[in-house]
């Protein structure tokens, strides 16, 4: 297989992409730092987080509204705070997002009122843009500094097992600090954010060149206005990003309603208590670290990635499709979402290293909230859509609703295909 802009097989992670080994350690071990300590920070809600909202009285589609507050938010602010980072420092955005998401949580901890519940994911959904592409941004225009060249499939999959190990580490102590108290998490959530935003201040060390960026006779509102503007015209012209971003959001109408509906469809079915969901959510998050490795390991020529990412989104529709129809047998049910999860531990990195490989680094952070734009506009759509549905009709029979979202993935990514690449071939070749 041919090397030219493939990341070298066997080399340290200081070497990927054949760059001088120092550099490149100190930049991806503080990128990895700093993902993994976010991660964890966050991680302490996931799995008991529907489980709380229930038992503060609310229904399956006041649930589903909450969250999808926090997705509408997010789609009306990611590209602003994208371009405030461009313009004014990732570090900076970074931090002020962790200390944003931070008061979130603490209000969550107080909160009984529905209105209440809308006010704190509105506040967690600005924290999050503000810390949405910052790290992405800030670490991959350090490494290109550094001469880092070649694909970035790799550095992205470790990336991906490294934020989901913070996220099962945090999960089971949510979940089992939950089995005391729903609330509690809560608390260990904003402390999470606490040292997050620590830190992000003391290894998102920037170049001079992203801290000079600003005019200091510009207006703050018209250098972000004028970045969003340019993002936008990039990503509409761009057929490429503008698909991978269409099928993001694709994904994540399909995907999102169902973290508020396994956990509760597992718990009640297996009957144990709230510290089980974090152990299953650790079951998931195994499978998409694997999927994430999987992409390490199996080797396949750039010009195939728009095959694997269609052929992974089917996969992952009839794992969602196997589920509703297992919905009677509790451990069958499991099955399907550990191969789902499976699937999706392969995706992601895939579409976001492709993504990344796109854009230009004096707009990353815009670009990559233009991409996260469709992702929030499409799991708040997916929420809102499923949550009355599901009062009706079950959880199980949003499923199959996910199921055929995730086709419209599939071809979306179809599209991306070659059309002298659509016609089926026994054998790939690659040079070498």
């Amino acid at each position: 297989m041919t090397t030219r802009g493939k990341i070298a097989p066997r080399k340290a992670d200081g070497q990927i992409g054949y760059v001088q080994a120092p550099a490149a350690t100190s930049i991806i071990r503080r990128y990895y730092s700093v993902w993994t300590i976010y991660a964890f920070g966050g991680g302490f809600l996931y799995g008991v987080y529907p489980l709380f909202l229930r038992s503060r009285g609310l229904s399956q589609f006041e649930m589903n509204s909450v969250l999808a507050t926090y997705f509408a938010v997010t789609f009306l602010t990611d590209v602003p705070t994208g371009a405030f980072a461009d313009a004014f420092g990732r570090r900076r955005a970074f931090v002020l997002g962790c200390l944003l998401r931070a008061s979130a949580f603490m209000l969550y901890f107080f909160a009984h009122r529905y209105v209440v519940f809308l006010a704190a994911e509105a506040i967690d959904g600005v924290g999050t843009t503000f810390c949405n592409g910052a790290i992405d941004a800030w670490g991959v225009d350090a490494l290109d500094a550094a001469g880092f060249t070649g694909l970035k499939d790799r550095l992205f999959s470790r990336i991906s097992q490294f934020t989901n190990l913070g996220f099962m580490l945090s999960a089971i102590v949510g979940a089992w600090v939950g089995s005391y108290n729903l609330a509690w998490p809560w608390l260990l959530g904003a402390a999470g954010y606490l040292v997050s935003a620590a830190a992000g201040r003391l290894m998102m060390r920037e170049p001079r060149r992203a801290r000079t960026l600003h005019r200091p006779h510009e207006a703050v509102v018209t250098t972000v206005a004028r970045r969003i503007s340019r993002g936008f015209r990039a990503g509409f012209a761009s057929r490429a990003i503008f698909i991978l971003s269409l099928a993001n959001g694709a994904f994540f109408a399909a995907w999102a309603p169902s973290w508020l509906e396994w956990p509760q469809f597992f718990a009640d079915a297996y009957r144990i208590g709230p510290w089980i969901v974090g152990w299953i959510y650790a079951l998931f998050t195994v499978a998409r670290m694997a999927g994430a490795e999987a992409v390490v390991r199996i080797g396949f020529a750039p010009m195939a990635r728009a095959r694997m990412l269609t052929a992974t989104a089917l996969t992952i529709a009839i794992a969602f499709a196997a589920a509703w129809l297992a919905s009677g047998r509790t451990n069958a049910a499991l099955a399907c979402f550990v191969a789902m999860n499976l699937g999706i531990g392969a995706l992601l990195p895939m579409a976001q290293s492709w993504f990344n490989e796109e854009i230009g680094s004096s707009d990353r952070a815009t670009m990559l909230s233009f991409n996260s734009t469709f992702a929030t506009l499409g799991a708040a759509t997916g929420l809102l859509s499923t949550g009355a549905f599901a009062d009706v009709h079950g959880i199980p029979a949003v499923w199959a609703v996910s199921a055929a979202i995730m086709l419209l993935a599939a071809l979306l990514y179809w599209r991306l295909v070659r059309p002298s690449e659509r016609v089926p071939v026994v054998s790939v070749q690659t040079s070498g």
